[in-house]
């Protein structure tokens, strides 16, 4: 079978994948984004975009469509509830948050990119050969039996997310003990006691530690994280019940269920940014912004495509060329799990001044030990070492301005 010639395959076509792809055909090379579901497919994600994912996307694809948007167009912050308060802290940001649907949104970024998409093509295994890559996928037949097709390309770039098969095909030592995170969530047909225009954090021990509702439209999504998929189960169980009691949740109807799990890279300063001519981008190489990938993805996916133009002209291997433009967006990854610069590099800026406004000294001691009790509750972050991890990057930094991760 003759496989057919690009100058970069892309796998994955999610915000990484697509920025990588825009600047590439942009810059002349024949690129080809391939994706293993359907477009549009789901992800499992709240939607909601910071400003310079905004940003990002008006300068590189132009106004997003209102289709790309979920019935509340836009929020207007973080709800926080804490179990010593009787009422949700409202936080608004200091611009309305948009509110997508990340199924549309994905889907808007590829077909704008300007590559050649195959959608339906699942990647099977890559080898490298002298001059690049052979990229081998299977594709399902209308009579459901499956094809298999393969690409050959001078480079690649893994932009297919946390548990990327890129990574583990090229690299299978790469994310080798780390840590994994597994969340889940469930669309209801539900009512709840929940201001609809806030995404809704839940700060009570024993519910995982990132619980979370948000609503869109008439569906109310329900969700948590937990370092296993037990314990997330578990969690599960737990935040819901709790949300029927406090918070009035009457379930009517369960819409859909979705789980995702990944390696969780960046909270112990490990990257994977490729070798050679791969080029690993957005989650599949650790990047995020604390809790929001969106904006990570598209800048790493951004500069991996332009240390491959760089790459292609100097005639150079692209990954040194990589470690040296993306490192100013590893260090913005720490910021923003580092306590002591959150406020400064925050993606979604609450407005901090409104919110002192409305707590008096009492309500913040009684948020301040509830903090404390939800970070002390048993998950099991002491056993990854990213609490260690994440002292000792406020500390190095306190005194060099800079993190200890080696590139």
């Amino acid at each position: 079978m003759t496989a057919t010639r690009y100058d970069v395959v892309i796998i994955g076509a999610g915000p990484a994948g697509a920025a990588a792809s825009r600047r590439l055909v942009q810059g002349g090379m024949k690129t080809l984004l391939i994706e293993k579901y359907k477009l549009p497919r789901r992800k499992m994600c709240s939607g909601l975009l910071s400003r310079w994912t905004v940003d990002f996307v008006h300068r590189h694809f132009g106004p997003m469509p209102e289709t790309v948007y979920t019935e509340t167009p836009f929020l207007k912050g973080f709800g926080f509830n804490f179990p010593s308060l009787s009422e949700t802290v409202l936080a608004p940001t200091k611009n309305p948050l948009p509110y997508v649907r990340r199924d549309r949104f994905d889907c808007f970024l590829a077909q704008g990119s300007g590559a050649e998409i195959k959608d339906g093509v699942r990647l099977t295994g890559i080898e490298q050969e002298k001059d690049g890559f052979k990229i081998l996928c299977s594709r399902l037949r209308k009579d459901g039996k499956t094809t298999r097709v393969t690409f050959r390309a001078r480079y690649a770039v893994a932009a297919d997310g946390m548990n990327s098969r890129a990574v583990r095909c090229v690299m299978p030592d790469a994310q080798r003990g780390m840590p994994v995170t597994t969340g889940m969530q469930k669309f209801y047909r539900a009512e709840i006691d929940l201001d609809p225009d806030y995404f809704h954090l839940v700060f009570h021990p024993n519910v995982g530690f990132f619980p979370w509702v948000n609503m869109k439209g008439e569906r109310v999504v329900v969700g948590v994280s937990g370092l296993e998929h037990r314990k997330a189960i578990r969690y599960y169980d737990s935040f819901v019940a709790l949300l029927e009691e406090k918070f009035g949740l009457k379930i009517k109807e369960v819409l859909r269920e979705e789980a995702m799990a990944g390696y969780m890279m960046a909270y112990l300063n490990h990257f994977v940014l490729g070798q050679g001519n791969f080029l690993v981008a957005g989650d599949a190489a650790g990047f995020i912004h604390g809790a929001e990938g969106i904006s990570a993805a598209l800048v790493s996916g951004d500069l991996a495509a332009q240390a491959i133009l760089q790459a292609d002209e100097l005639d150079s291997k692209a990954v040194g060329l990589y470690r040296k433009c993306v490192r100013p967006e590893v260090d913005r990854c720490l910021d923003n799990l580092n306590p002591l610069r959150m406020s400064q590099n925050a993606p979604m800026l609450v407005d901090g001044k409104a919110l002192r406004a409305k707590q008096s000294l009492k309500s913040a001691r009684l948020i301040y030990e509830d903090l404390k009790a939800f970070a002390a509750q048993d998950i099991g972050l002491k056993e990854t070492g990213m609490g260690k991890v994440a002292k000792q990057n406020m500390i190095h930094y306190l005194f060099h301005r800079s993190y200890p991760v080696d590139l």
